[in-house]
């Protein structure tokens, strides 16, 4: 038990949910908020949904869930985990898996993760998403929630962007984004495949027919490398291997790869040849292995499956013989930015290092394809669309909002969805007449985020970890990862040290017992007189 005043918290049995904080009529609560919903791009309370797996009340974690998320089964898969960073119990013997719990939900109360939210009525308002990718998903769930009517224009002759088309089924099985996009779909929204802007779709007729419009066109566009022999046959982008694998297509890539960039998409590359059976991979990168932006879990599965990984080298030219094969030259990486923190390699040409390969794969970034749309509506410093910050807001077309990797650049899966919802937002305040800039860009309400957690009551063992597929077993559309069992859930849910929950702030209470009584756990009680009470 932890007193504080008046106020008793039970901290195992709280799960932070807030409902004391916004019931006390006299400001005396305030809501310590745990440092992984404080890092979490979407404010998801993974305190509250851990906390009640652990007290065994599977089905209300799911439901808890699912309060802040419609893709809880895309994100308990290929959640970039910003919030286990920062798991005080990471201090004391590994962080608690949060991304592994949120999919065990996910996959177990299928019906609870993607229902559909109560239906509003209609506005009247017409609302154009231009992308399906995981920021147009999330701005047109946002938008149709709140009763405006949504229409999903999609390139690509099925919806789901890079959820689809680009990151591998190894990692999100296709059927995952179809249940999400049929869940979207029962709620009214309409999609409009292959309907693509500069394609078959003017910019300005949807200015013309909508009162409101998303831009979530993603950035799916490969770079290039700049240097001689890059548009030799033989040399293919990640992007546009990670698509053509999701097509079906047949790709001859001869035994032997190279793969240039230190990235996710890079890690994904590698990880497929290595799956379509092909002998030689190889990861070359700028970076030092400590440095190469990949997720760490995914360069050591890559590692256990034969990826050969060249850190710290830079390619310096290449030349393709008459038979086909491609030899490369790269030069030792002394560091990839300068002192201001621009990307400015700098080299080495007297340590070199050659290597051959039927193929070469460029890895090395992606670009907003912005063709089509007006000239004003982008940054040309960037190549971004530009807007506001804080609202997402075009800068140059009021009806417009902007949102995911085609305004921030390449980021993650659960940043993009947090970008659309916050496009959303501004959109749905610009429909009703709102001030869009209220209450953003900082935490608003009874939150406190700066308190020492109490370490002491750690439970349990070490970090769990995901059962993976037998490396001989591991192919190109089977997921390599598996999902936790009951216990194994239970267990790494029990290691959350519930780290926030409602305290005493201001010392006003007055016994009027609100807060206790509408607790939906029994967590807290109100400490009074006898003769009060």
């Amino acid at each position: 038990m932890i007193s504080e005043s008046n106020i008793r918290v039970n901290r195992d049995l709280c799960y932070a949910c807030g409902i004391c904080v916004e019931r006390c009529i006299l400001d005396n609560l305030r809501l310590s908020v745990a440092p992984c919903r404080s890092a979490c791009p979407i404010n998801m309370n993974c305190q509250g949904y851990i906390r009640l797996l652990a007290q065994g009340k599977e089905k209300e974690a799911a439901e808890e869930m699912r309060l802040f998320t419609p893709f809880g089964a895309i994100l308990g898969r290929v959640c970039s985990q910003p919030c286990e960073a920062y798991c005080e119990r990471g201090k004391v013997d590994g962080p608690v898996h949060i991304r592994a719990i949120k999919r065990y939900l996910a996959d177990y109360f299928p019906d609870i993760a993607f229902q559909t939210p109560p239906k509003q009525d209609n506005d009247g308002k017409k609302v154009a998403v231009v992308g399906s990718g995981p920021a147009g998903l999330a701005a047109a769930y946002e938008l149709s929630s709140r009763g405006h009517s949504v229409t999903i224009f999609e390139k690509e002759n099925d919806p789901g962007g890079a959820l689809r088309h680009i990151i591998p089924s190894f990692r999100l099985p296709v059927g995952i984004v179809d249940r999400t996009i049929e869940m979207l779909a029962k709620m009214g929204i309409d999609f409009r495949t292959s309907q693509g802007v500069g394609q078959n779709v003017d910019f300005h007729w949807l200015e013309d027919h909508y009162d409101g419009i998303i831009l979530a066109i993603g950035a799916n566009a490969p770079m290039n490398f700049g240097f001689f022999g890059e548009d030799s046959d033989g040399v293919i982008s990640g992007m546009d291997l990670l698509r053509k694998i999701k097509k079906g297509e047949q790709i001859a890539l001869g035994q032997s790869i190279i793969i240039i960039g230190g990235g996710n998409s890079a890690v994904d590359a590698a990880l497929a040849c290595k799956k379509l059976k092909i002998t030689e991979v190889r990861i070359v990168c700028l970076e030092g292995r400590r440095e190469m932006p990949a997720f760490e879990r995914e360069l050591k599965e890559a590692e256990e499956e034969g990826v050969i990984i060249e850190a710290g080298w830079g390619p310096k030219r290449m030349e393709k013989n008459s038979k086909g094969k491609f030899t490369i030259e790269f030069m030792r990486c002394l560091s990839v930015f300068d002192s201001l923190k621009n990307f400015n390699p700098c080299f080495d040409p007297r340590c070199n290092l050659t290597l051959e390969a039927d193929a070469v794969i460029a890895a090395i970034g992606q670009k907003v394809e912005t063709v089509g749309f007006p000239d004003e509506l982008i940054d040309p410093k960037l190549n971004l669309f530009a807007g506001d910050q804080v609202t997402h807001q075009s800068l140059h077309h009021p009806k417009v909002f902007v949102c995911g990797d085609a305004f921030s650049g390449p980021s993650s899966v659960v940043h993009c969805i947090n970008s659309g919802q916050e496009a959303a937002i501004s959109l749905d305040r610009f429909l009703r007449g709102e001030r869009l800039r209220w209450g953003r860009g900082f935490w608003t309400g009874p939150y406190v985020k700066d308190y020492k957690v109490d370490l002491s009551s750690a439970k349990g063992e070490g970090r769990g970890e995901l059962n993976k597929l037998p490396v001989n077993k591991r192919e190109i559309n089977l997921e390599t990862e598996t999902v936790f069992s009951s216990d194994q859930a239970r267990k790494e849910a029990e290691r959350c040290l519930s780290c926030g929950r409602a305290v005493e702030w201001n010392k006003t209470c007055w016994y009027c017992l609100p807060c206790e009584i509408e607790c939906p756990v029994r967590a807290l009680e109100v400490r009074m007189p006898y003769l009060i009470r």
